[in-house]
C-alpha cells in the first residue's frame, strides 16, 4: 500500500531525529555574481500551471488538456446538499484538504498579481487564470454561510489504502466524508488562509473579471470577520484541526515542523496574511492595521549568541502551508518601507543566502538550501519566491538585490537540473525528469493496490515538482519513496510563481500543447481468450473482457463481446446450444446470424461494471460453451474468431466497436490486444491486464530520405513466457506526406509474429513487413512529424533481442 497519507505528522514527528541534520554552518558566503540564464523557464512555467490540470476534481474542463483525466468524485459533498465536486486532490492522492488548499491558492495568486507580465508574456495568464478559477470556484463552493467553511473531503485512511484513478471513486462506493468549521466549533487558521486566497486572487482576476473579483472580496471579508471574531488567545486553541480530526497526521498546524525554532504553529500569521492582502484587495487602511496587531504575534526564536529572553522574530525556517510569517514579512515591507519590516525580512533572506550573524542555514554539498527534510524542494521553491519579491522591492542597485535574486534564481535551477545528479526533478521536463513519483492516477495502474512496484508510471504528470532529495542530495526515482518522490499541489504553488518571475526576466518559449501527451498508448480495453476445448462436438473458451483504459479512465457498464464461427458440412444452427459459465455477472446468448453460414456468439455484460482501479472488476471472465448437439462435421478450428484474439470484437456502452475485427471487414481495431494468438493453450504467466513491468525497450533510429526521413519507436510492452507484445510507432519526418507506407525489418533472434492490429503484417524468414495503404485510417503519414502506430505479438526462445535496420517504403531511417 503506497502512502502519501501521513507525511505531515511524520515529517513532525521525524523532525526532532532530524534536528542534528539542520545545525546551522557558521559560514560567511560571498553574494555571487547575477545570475545568467540556463533553461527554458516559458516552458516549466507552463507545465507547472498544467499540473494543476492533472489534480483538477470534478467536471473536467474543455480548457483541462491532461488526455488521462476524467470527470471525477462528481458525488462530492451530496450528502449534506453541498456540491463540493471541484477543486483540486492535495497530492498523489484524492483527499481535498481545505488549508494547503488555500495556501496553494493564495500563492498561485500572488504569482499573477507581482509579475502579471511574466505570464501575459509566455502566453500563460489564460491557463493560469483558468486554474486559479478552478481552485476558487471550489473555495466559493465551500463556503456557503457567513460562517461556515467545508474544510475537508475523503478520508486520508481510507483513500490511502486505494491505489488506482479518481474516476472510479464514485463507482466503487468509497467513503467520501465532508468536515467544516463553524461558528461553534472554529478553524482560526483555516477561515483566514481561505480569506487571503480570496482577497489575493481578486486582484488577479479584477482586471479581466471584476465581478467576480467582487465576489472574491465578498468572500474574504466574510471569512477574515469568522477568522477574527472566533479567534482564541493562545494562537493554536481555535486551530482547525481540532474541529477538523481528519486533517490530524496531514496537515496538522499546531505541530509542522517538529522542533525547528523558526516553525510557526500559530494562527496569527494566518490572520496578518489575511488582513494584508485584504487591505491590497480593498484599500482599506484598518486591515493593514490589523495586520500589524497580529503581527508581534506570529512568532519569535532566540536571536544568534542571545538567550531565550533575546528573542527576534522567526528567521531560520521557510514559508510553507503553515508558516506565512516570512511572506508577511516581505509583503509589510513593500507595503510601508518601514525598517522593522525590512530587518525581519532580510533576516530571515540572509539566514538562507550569505548568513545571519555569522550562522547560516543547512545547505547540501551540491547547493540546495536544506530548509525541511519532507519535500525539501517545496520550501526552498516558496523561500526563493519571497526572495524575488523582495529583491525587486530593495531594486537592482541595493546590494542585497544580486544576493537574494541569484539565491532565488540558482535554488529553482537546482530544481530544473543543476544539482549533482544532472537530471530534473520536474516531470516531463528537461534532462531525464522523474518517471515514477508517487501518484495514484499517474501511475495507471489497475488492479486498486500498487501491483507494479518498480515500472514508469503509465502517464507523464507534466510540470509535476517532486518532493527532493536528501541533505547530501541523494535521491532515487522510486514512487516507494513518497517523502522523497511525492507530488503536491502545495509544492508546485511557489515553484510556479518563481518561474513567472524568471521567465519575465528570462523568457523562454513554452511548447506546443498538442505535445503535452503522452508519448505511448498502450492497451485500454480488450479480449483475453483462452481455449479449453475445440471438436466436432463443439468449443469451450473463457472470453475476459479487460478493461485498463487509462486515457481518461472509462467505466463500462453494457460492455458486449462477439464471438464468431462459420457452419460447416451438415452442421445446422437448430443443432447448436451457447451457454455461459463462471459468469462474473454476463449473460451469453446465440447463435445469432451474421453473414451467410457465419454466426456469432454475444457475451453481454449490461449492468455489470467493467472498470479499471479494481482487482475485482477491471475484467469479467465468461466461460462460453458453443455445443454441436448432433456433433461430426462441425470444424470449430476454422472458424474467424479461433483464429487470432484480434477476431473477437468488443462493443462499448454505445455499441461502438472498440476492440477487433469482425469477419469481412479489413480495417483492424485501433486497440492492441496483449494475449497471444488464440490457441488451445492456458494465458500467459501473470496476471491478465496488469499494468505492464518495466518501459519495454525502444529503439529511436532517425534519418532522411526523399520520401521517407523516418524515426521508429519499437517499445515491447507486456511479457510472458515465450511471447510479448510489441507497440511500434512510425514518424515521418520529411517536408512531404507519405501516402501509403510499408515499414520493414529484420527480427534479429528467431521471433516470429503472432497476430497483429492497425496494420497489415506479414513475415518471411526473419523479414517482417507491416503496412498500410493510403485509403487505410492510418495509411498517410503527414509531412513534418506525422506518425502512425500500430502493434503485434510475437513468440520467440531464449532472449528477444531488438531490431534496428528499419526502412519505411525502402528508405533506411538511420
Amino acid at each position: 500500500m503506497g502512502h502519501s497519507t501521513s507525511r505531515r505528522l511524520i515529517a513532525a514527528v521525524t523532525g526532532v531525529a532530524l534536528a542534528s541534520m539542520l545545525i546551522a554552518v557558521r559560514a560567511l558566503t560571498p553574494a555571487p555574481a547575477h545570475a545568467a540564464t540556463g533553461y527554458n523557464y516559458a516552458e516549466a512555467l507552463q507545465k507547472s500551471i498544467m499540473f494543476y490540470e492533472a489534480q483538477a476534481a470534478g467536471h473536467k474542463q474543455p480548457w483541462n488538456r491532461v488526455e488521462w483525466r476524467g470527470d471525477a468524485t462528481l458525488n462530492d459533498g451530496s450528502g449534506v446538499g453541498i456540491d463540493l465536486s471541484g477543486g483540486w486532490y492535495d497530492a498523489g492522492d484524492h483527499v481535498k484538504f481545505g488549508f494547503p488548499m488555500a495556501f496553494t491558492t493564495t500563492m498561485l495568486a500572488w504569482g499573477v498579481v507581482a509579475n502579471r507580465a511574466g505570464y501575459t508574456g509566455t502566453a500563460q495568464l489564460t491557463p493560469m487564470l483558468d486554474n486559479l478559477r478552478w481552485g476558487t470556484d471550489y473555495l466559493i463552493a465551500a463556503h456557503p454561510q457567513p460562517n461556515v467553511l467545508y474544510a475537508q473531503v475523503g478520508d486520508g485512511s481510507i483513500d490511502h489504502a486505494y491505489w488506482g484513478p479518481p474516476e472510479v471513486i464514485d463507482i466503487k462506493g468509497m467513503s467520501r466524508p465532508v468536515a467544516k468549521i463553524t461558528a461553534s466549533c472554529p478553524g482560526t487558521d483555516l477561515a483566514a488562509e481561505t480569506a487571503a486566497a480570496m482577497a489575493a486572487s481578486a486582484m488577479a482576476f479584477r482586471g479581466t473579471d471584476p465581478a467576480y473579483a467582487s465576489t472574491l472580496v465578498t468572500h474574504a471579508r466574510q471569512l477574515f470577520t469568522f477568522a477574527d471574531s472566533t479567534k482564541g488567545t493562545d494562537g493554536q486553541d481555535t486551530a482547525y484541526v481540532h474541529c477538523v480530526p481528519g486533517a490530524q497526521g496531514y496537515y496538522t498546524s499546531t505541530f509542522e515542523g517538529g522542533t525547528n525554532p523558526g516553525a510557526s504553529k500559530g494562527y496569527w500569521d494566518e490572520l496578518a496574511w489575511a488582513a494584508v492582502w485584504l487591505h491590497q484587495a480593498t484599500g482599506e487602511a484598518d486591515y493593514l492595521t490589523r495586520a500589524r496587531e497580529f503581527y508581534p504575534k506570529m512568532g519569535t526564536e532566540p536571536d544568534v549568541g542571545g538567550g531565550m529572553d533575546d528573542q527576534v522574530p522567526i528567521y531560520s525556517f521557510g514559508l510553507g502551508w503553515n508558516d506565512k510569517a516570512y511572506a508577511v514579512y516581505a509583503l509589510m515591507a513593500k507595503l510601508t518601507s518601514e525598517q522593522r519590516f525590512i530587518d525581519d525580512a532580510q533576516r530571515y533572506l540572509d539566514y538562507w543566502t550569505t548568513g545571519y550573524q555569522g550562522e547560516r542555514g543547512t545547505y547540501t554539498p551540491g547547493g540546495l538550501a536544506f530548509i525541511f527534510h519532507w519535500g525539501s524542494l517545496r520550501m526552498v521553491a516558496d523561500t526563493a519566491w519571497v526572495a524575488l519579491v523582495f529583491a525587486d522591492y530593495l531594486g537592482t542597485e541595493n546590494p542585497r538585490y544580486a544576493t537574494y535574486h541569484d539565491f532565488a534564481k540558482r535554488q529553482i535551477d537546482y530544481a530544473l537540473g543543476d544539482n549533482p545528479g544532472k537530471h530534473s526533478y520536474v516531470v516531463g521536463f528537461g534532462v531525464d525528469p522523474p518517471t515514477h513519483v508517487h501518484h495514484r492516477a499517474a501511475s495507471g495502474q489497475s488492479l486498486g493496490y500498487m501491483s507494479d512496484l518498480t515500472g514508469p508510471n503509465r502517464h507523464v504528470i507534466y510540470g509535476a515538482l517532486a518532493g527532493g532529495p536528501d541533505a547530501t542530495d541523494g535521491w532515487v526515482d522510486d514512487r516507494n519513496d513518497y517523502q522523497r518522490n511525492e507530488v503536491a499541489i502545495d509544492f508546485n504553488a511557489g515553484f510556479t510563481a518563481a518561474l513567472g518571475r524568471l521567465a519575465m526576466e528570462y523568457g523562454g518559449t513554452p511548447v506546443a500543447d498538442s505535445q503535452l501527451v503522452d508519448p505511448v498508448r498502450d492497451a485500454e480495453l480488450y479480449v483475453e481468450p483462452t481455449v479449453y476445448h475445440s471438436g466436432p462436438d463443439g468449443t469451450t473458451i473463457a472470453i475476459a473482457i479487460t478493461n485498463t483504459s487509462g486515457w481518461p479512465p472509462r467505466i463500462l457498464t453494457g460492455a458486449k463481446a462477439r464471438y464468431y464461427f462459420t457452419l460447416d458440412g451438415q452442421t445446422d444452427a437448430g443443432l447448436l446450444a451457447v451457454s455461459a459459465q463462471d459468469t462474473s455477472g454476463c449473460a451469453a446468448s446465440g447463435p445469432h446470424p451474421y453473414a451467410g453460414t457465419t454466426y456469432y456468439a454475444e457475451i453481454d455484460c449490461t449492468g455489470t461494471a467493467i472498470y479499471p482501479g479494481d482487482s475485482q472488476a477491471y475484467q469479467r471472465t465468461t466461460g462460453l460453451k458453443i455445443s454441436a448437439t448432433s456433433p461430426g462435421t462441425w470444424d470449430a478450428t476454422n472458424d474467424w474468431s479461433a483464429k487470432q484474439a484480434e477476431n473477437i470484437t468488443l462493443y462499448d456502452d454505445a455499441g461502438t466497436l472498440v476492440f477487433g475485427t469482425p469477419p469481412d471487414q479489413t480495417e483492424p481495431s485501433q486497440t492492441p490486444a496483449t494475449s497471444p494468438s488464440l490457441t488451445p493453450s492456458a494465458s500467459p504467466s501473470g496476471s491478465p491486464g496488469t499494468t505492464p513491468s518495466g518501459p519495454g525497450t525502444s529503439v529511436s533510429p532517425s534519418g532522411s530520405g526523399s520520401a521517407a526521413a523516418c524515426s521508429v519507436r519499437y517499445a515491447v510492452g507486456n511479457s510472458w513466457s515465450g511471447g510479448a507484445s510489441v507497440d511500434v510507432t512510425v514518424t515521418n519526418l520529411a517536408s512531404a506526406p507519405v501516402a501509403g507506407w510499408t515499414l520493414r525489418w529484420t527480427f534479429p533472434g528467431d521471433q516470429r509474429l503472432d497476430g497483429s492490429w492497425n496494420a497489415t503484417m506479414a513475415q518471411s524468414g526473419a523479414v517482417v513487413t507491416a503496412s498500410n495503404p493510403a485509403s487505410q485510417w492510418n495509411g498517410t503519414l503527414a509531412a513534418d512529424g506525422g506518425s502512425a502506430a500500430f502493434g503485434f505479438n510475437l513468440s520467440f526462445t531464449g532472449a528477444n533481442p531488438t531490431p534496428t535496420d528499419f526502412t519505411l517504403n525502402g528508405t533506411a531511417c538511420s
